[in-house]
């Protein structure tokens, strides 16, 4: 047999780096300046309260410094808490993982009964 030479394939980064607006995560960020776009608009210049648009514009600042420190801190936060809520059978997590043995006499967890039944 022939010596072969190793096939070296290029990884375009674009394509493994997750999708980031100015350091936070796109789906929370776009979230945040519409809630407070709309809080802004709606309730500060319709209304003439123009302090009201001010205290948006402050809560957006406190939500973006907050989703920035998240970003940093793991950029697929959000993915990763959406996972593992479909896991969890309540709001606390009580149960973390699947068991690791049963019998055919036990029941299923309750994350299972909900998902299948």
């Amino acid at each position: 047999m022939a010596e072969e030479k190793a096939r070296r394939l290029s990884i375009n980064q674009s394509m493994t780096k997750p999708l980031l607006i100015l350091g936070c995560d796109r789906s929370l960020f776009m979230a945040s300046a519409l809630f407070c776009g709309y809080v802004g608009f709606n309730i500060g210049l319709m209304r003439g309260k123009i302090s009201i648009v001010f205290l948006a514009a402050a809560l957006w600042g406190v939500i973006y410094f907050g989703l920035r420190l998240l970003g940093k801190a793991d950029p697929m936060m959000l993915e990763v808490f959406r996972r593992s809520s479909h896991y969890s059978d309540g709001p606390f997590h009580t149960q973390f993982f699947m068991p690791a043995h049963s019998s055919v006499e036990d029941e299923p967890p309750a994350f299972m009964q909900k998902r299948w039944l």
